[in-house]
């Protein structure tokens, strides 16, 4: 279990490895997925707008995290599996090193889905973290609906489908499966 005690966009602060869900018991789910502009791993930039209509994992990690490098190539599967059928898998990384990190990460696993360099902005947003205590354990992984709204969060060490990706699969399969109504666009800052 691995713990983010301080993120930011370009300096990654001291480790924990301490749970910490203060801020967190009061996140509605579902609720709206925020809007979020961040730059790729390879150059881009992905706007959550651009993901209106799918089904959305997005997995917060670290490259250096072992249990990180166990779930993106599980995850990875899972996204080749089904991204015919909607399904979009979005990697949000928090590596102080950025894209020295990062690039390699991604070629080691052969991600072909989207790795984002994110920043503390969005785990605040989408975790509900706070600027005075910003740890969270990772894997993260949230999932949204096809109506933007997120309807699942799942940190490792507290819910089994941040680790299990069958149990992991089922959820996304029943949200792949349920039929789109009442679509709500994502939040804007």
């Amino acid at each position: 279990m691995v713990s983010i005690q301080r993120m930011g966009f370009l300096v990654l602060g001291p480790l924990l490895f301490v749970n910490s869900l203060a801020g967190r018991e009061n996140l509605k789910i579902p609720r709206s997925a925020p809007y979020f502009v961040l730059p790729t791993a390879d150059g881009k930039v992905l706007k959550s707008e651009s993901l209106k209509g799918q089904v959305v994992v997005l997995e917060f990690f670290q490259s250096w995290c072992p249990d990180c490098q166990k779930t993106s190539p599980e995850l990875e599967k899972i996204y080749r599996k089904y991204k015919n059928q909607g399904l979009a898998v979005v990697g949000i990384s928090h590596d102080g090193e950025g894209l020295k990190a990062v690039g390699p990460f991604v070629k080691k696993f052969d991600l072909t889905y989207p790795v984002l360099l994110g920043d503390l902005s969005i785990a605040i947003n989408y975790i509900g973290i706070t600027r005075e205590d910003p740890s969270f354990h990772i894997p993260y992984i949230i999932l949204i609906d096809r109506t933007g709204n997120i309807v699942a969060q799942y940190e490792e060490g507290i819910r089994p489908e941040a680790m299990n990706m069958h149990l992991l699969e089922s959820r996304i399969k029943k949200l792949l499966e349920a039929p789109l109504v009442n679509a709500v666009p994502p939040a804007k800052p």
